[in-house]
């Protein structure tokens, strides 16, 4: 039995798995060698195995992955939300009934402090293209979350030089341009930090964020 549709598929002419055949996914960095030390990572020869299983007794689930936003339950596990960067070292939440709840970042500490950067103050380009290496491996869309200051950090954009710092619809369509540019999806939402320290955008959506 295979989804609907199968025999059109790029799983049933076998070339979905062309990208895990034709490049090397092995560690090549020694440091990332040692993080993935004890992580089995599929071979060529495993993926051409699989490809040739599929091919020939089909597939039953069109879609195989999908990466929640997970904002809540994050929080719980001392994990952060999906990809995404900390929004703060310490982030305060409203969490309706029970008021102010404060969630330190994973594995802060003194020793860790200066390494923590806030989702507010990184070039969100560079989140984009976290998400978009990460896409290519996921069917549906990622919950890609752009994280903007109403006043923009100098240097951070260089086409804010000589403009305005305040954030505008214009920073917002370059950065959705170069979202589409690099095949990411969609964009969830955007949350902005206000001069007053206030988030808008954020703990609206209650079963977004769950």
């Amino acid at each position: 039995v295979t989804f609907d549709n199968f025999e059109n598929s790029k799983y049933a002419d076998g070339s979905y798995f062309d990208t895990y055949l034709n490049q090397e996914f092995a560690p090549k960095n020694a440091r990332v060698k040692e993080l993935f030390d004890g992580i089995f990572i599929p071979t060529k020869s495993d993926w051409t195995s699989l490809k040739e299983n599929v091919m020939k007794y089909g597939l039953y689930h069109q879609n195989r992955l999908a990466v929640a936003p997970n904002g809540s339950i994050s929080y719980i596990n001392d994990t952060t939300a999906s990809l995404h960067p900390i929004i703060n070292r310490i982030e305060e939440r409203q969490e309706r009934k029970i008021g102010k709840i404060y969630y330190p970042a994973p594995y802060l500490s003194n020793e860790t402090l200066p390494y923590y950067k806030s989702a507010y103050d990184t070039d969100m380009r560079k989140v984009i293209d976290t998400y978009a290496a990460a896409q290519q491996h996921v069917d549906q869309g990622m919950s890609l979350t752009l994280f903007m200051r109403s006043t923009i950090p100098a240097g951070l954009y260089e086409w804010k030089n000589g403009r305005t710092d305040k954030m505008t619809t214009r920073d917002l369509s370059i950065l959705r341009n170069y979202a589409h540019y690099k095949g990411v999806k969609s964009i969830y939402y955007v949350r902005t930090f206000t001069d007053d320290a206030s988030e808008v955008g954020a703990n609206e959506c209650e079963s977004c964020s769950i």
